[in-house]
């Protein structure tokens, strides 16, 4: 079992290289007034940036010489459709909340049993997750 251990690491390696972990997180509050202004997933706009981008790797996005269609640009759009659709259809998030993070606080008597105790929480916390 040594020798998976030995390709997780460096796979975690890989990943780390590509995209480094976001050490500065996000205050609860100024994070939950951004996400209700995000607009969502979006193929078009995932579209529209990627065919943006292409002529950094030289690849022409305008309509061919002959005058056909680019193939490319119907290529990016098909691409970014399924990986919306994947996100939006199959995507899982598993969260966590550490212990001790959401309070609460009830009153009542009830001579005639147990009291039922609902509880809200008032104040922003982080949860953290897993996209699987």
């Amino acid at each position: 079992m040594n020798w998976i251990n030995n390709i997780a690491k460096t796979i975690d390696k890989a990943f780390n290289v590509a995209r480094p972990k976001l050490n500065n997180v996000i205050a609860p509050l100024l994070l939950i007034c951004e996400v209700k202004n995000r607009p969502g997933l979006s193929a078009i706009a995932l579209t529209s940036a990627v065919i943006k981008r292409l002529s950094e790797a030289g690849i022409e996005t305008g309509v061919n010489a002959d005058g056909t269609p680019n193939k490319i640009n119907k290529f990016v759009r098909i691409f970014s459709e399924e990986i919306v659709k994947e996100f939006k259809d199959n995507a899982q998030i598993t969260c966590a909340l550490e212990s001790g993070v959401v309070s609460s606080l009830g009153t009542g008597s009830n001579s005639g049993g147990p009291v039922v105790v609902k509880s809200v929480n008032t104040f922003p916390i982080n949860i953290y997750g897993l996209l699987q």
